[in-house]
């Protein structure tokens, strides 16, 4: 459901961040042995008001009245993520509710740090360009076109340099609606992203960008691996974890995957070959797998291990999320800044060959 009917009234499914907060609610209260009712509810009422408040209140009240949670939450579909609902089934089936959420908290909550360390890490480099560019176009501008004035009076020969700045600077002048209209689509299409397209088929989209792409799929990756893990532990079938799992992770490619890999398992293949999907070059959705994944897999089989390496898997993807993070902003930062002192240098350059010659054709 998009963003945008979350925002409404309490309505919508829990982002998540508020289903990692929610799974961290019944943690606390399950570990500190309170009714489960009574402890929601007062962990809501210290929440300011809001989807989540809501959402604590009225699961207390389903508990209140004696239904049991997996069934509490599953009478709210519309609200709690599948992949939360299996958890809490899972956790009530093994007698771990405790420990499962909890380690699904720690689990989304670092998955969320590391795709917010994704945007600090590129939020430099971005905005030093923007910065950049918007102090050369007010140069063009304003200044260049002073001095385009002076040089034409005084009738100075004009370097091929200068002539650039001089067309650049008639274009910014004469373009101007054309820039405006295009920061407006700009600002139109960030606000259809954030509140009209679906998180799942924002979050695809941006795994498919360059620079960002890679590091998102990391952490998508991450994610898909973990709460595998953690399905699996909870003694949930492999069919349905590999369902709830694609819809848990936030992209659309992954959830096509996982839906495919369900069914194949479901006739009888092993997670590793369901990974592996069909030969090279025919269609398959699985694609947007982790090459390598399925030959860990497969030896997890044979060893009875394969939470245990779908664990390993998931924190290698987020080390290497966080380093490719790291390196993609200094690299982009550098480039960035090496673009920003060109740029003065051809304005400095640009302008001051003709002052020169103006100032010899002056004094001479």
């Amino acid at each position: 459901m998009a963003e945008s009917h979350e925002h409404q009234g309490g309505r919508g499914e829990l982002s998540p961040d508020e289903a990692a907060r929610l799974s961290e609610r019944i943690t606390d209260v399950a570990r500190s042995g309170l009714p489960l009712g009574p402890g929601l509810r007062a962990l809501g009422e210290e929440m300011p008001r809001g989807r989540f408040r809501s959402s604590l209140e009225r699961l207390a009240d389903e508990i209140d009245r004696g239904v049991p949670l997996p069934a509490a939450l599953d009478a709210q579909k519309g609200r709690f993520p599948a992949h939360l609902r299996g958890l809490v089934e899972g956790g009530i089936r093994t007698g771990r509710l405790g420990d499962v959420l909890g380690r699904f908290s720690s689990h989304a909550n670092l998955t969320a740090e590391l795709k917010r360390g994704v945007w600090l890490a590129l939020a430099y480099p971005v905005l030093t360009l923007v910065v950049a560019v918007a102090l050369f176009l007010m140069v063009e501008v304003i200044l260049v076109s002073q001095f385009e004035n002076i040089f034409r009076d005084f009738g100075v020969p004009l370097p091929g340099m200068t002539i650039l700045l001089v067309e650049i600077s008639h274009a910014a002048r004469a373009g101007w609606p054309i820039l405006v209209a295009l920061l407006v689509v700009a600002v139109l299409a960030a606000l259809f992203l954030r509140f009209v397209m679906p998180r799942d088929k924002r979050n695809s989209l941006i795994s498919r960008l360059p620079v960002i792409g890679p590091l998102w799929r990391y952490s998508a990756w991450a994610e898909f691996c973990h709460l595998l893990a953690l399905l699996l532990e909870a003694e949930t079938p492999m069919p349905e974890a590999l369902r709830l799992t694609g819809r848990g992770v936030d992209d659309v490619a992954i959830d096509r995957a996982c839906r495919e890999m369900a069914l194949e398992v479901e006739r009888g293949a092993t997670l590793s070959e369901a990974l592996a999907g069909r030969a090279p070059g025919e269609p398959d959705v699985r694609r947007s797998m982790p090459l390598g994944l399925s030959s860990l897999l497969q030896w997890a089989e044979d060893h009875a291990t394969i939470a245990e390496i779908l664990r390993m898997a998931g924190e290698m993807f987020q080390a290497r999320s966080g380093s490719q993070a790291t390196f993609a902003g200094t690299v982009l930062g550098v480039i960035t800044v090496l673009g920003a002192m060109v740029g003065v240098g051809v304005v400095v350059v640009g302008l001051f060959l003709p002052l020169i010659t103006l100032v010899s054709k002056l004094s001479g």
